[in-house]
C-alpha cells in the first residue's frame, strides 16, 4: 500500500521535474552569446546549480526531519526552527557562492581562459544571493503546501526542489550576466 501512495504522490512530481530540466536546459541555449561575452562563465554553470540544488534540497530535507519529528506542522510552520534554518541557508549561499566564483576564476586561468575576475565573481555571487532567497522562499512555500495536503515531504521537496533550483538558478545567472555586462 505504501509504495502505491508513494507512486501517486511522486509520478506526476517526477514528470513535472524531466520538463524542468527541458527548461532549464533552453535557458542555458539562450545564453549562448553571453556564453561567448563571458569568458569563464560556463565553468560557473555546473558548480552553481549543483550548489543552489544541495542547499534547497537540505533545506527542504531538514524541514521534511522536523515535521516528521513534530517540531514544524502546517499551523506552526514559521517558528524559530524555520528561521534558523532561513538564516543558515542564506549564510552557506553566500558564502559558497563566493567560493564557487573564485574557484571559477583559477579554473578559467588553468584553462588559459582570462575572464574579468570581478565580473565573474560578480555574476555567481549576485546569482547565487538571488537565486537563494527566491529558493529559499519557494523550499517554505513547497513545504508549507506538501504538509497541507498531507504527502510525504520526502517523496515530494526532493525532486521538486532540484528541479525549481535548476529553473530558478539557471535565470539567475542569465539576469546576472545581463546586469553584471551593463554595470561592469
Amino acid at each position: 500500500m505504501y509504495a502505491k501512495e508513494m507512486v501517486k504522490q511522486s509520478l506526476p512530481l517526477i514528470v513535472f521535474c524531466g520538463l524542468g530540466a527541458i527548461v532549464a536546459g533552453s535557458t542555458l541555449g539562450v545564453m549562448t552569446d553571453l556564453l561567448r561575452e563571458i569568458p569563464g562563465l560556463i565553468v560557473v554553470i555546473p558548480a552553481i546549480i549543483a550548489m543552489r540544488g544541495n542547499i534547497s534540497t537540505a533545506f527542504g530535507s531538514r524541514l521534511g526531519s522536523a515535521y516528521h519529528l513534530g517540531v514544524i506542522d502546517a499551523d506552526n510552520l514559521w517558528n524559530e526552527e524555520l528561521k534558523q534554518n532561513v538564516i543558515g541557508t542564506l549564510v552557506l549561499s553566500f558564502f559558497v557562492a563566493s567560493i564557487i566564483g573564485l574557484l571559477a576564476y583559477t579554473t578559467s586561468i588553468l584553462l588559459h581562459i582570462y575572464p574579468d575576475p570581478v565580473k565573474l565573481v560578480s555574476i555567481v555571487l549576485l546569482a547565487g544571493i538571488i537565486s537563494g532567497l527566491i529558493l529559499t522562499l519557494m523550499t517554505i512555500g513547497v513545504i508549507y503546501l506538501v504538509f497541507k495536503r498531507g504527502y510525504d515531504p520526502d517523496n515530494i521537496t526532493g525532486p521538486a526542489l532540484a528541479t525549481f533550483g535548476d529553473i530558478v538558478t539557471m535565470i539567475c545567472i542569465f539576469g546576472s550576466a545581463i546586469v553584471v555586462e551593463v554595470i561592469l
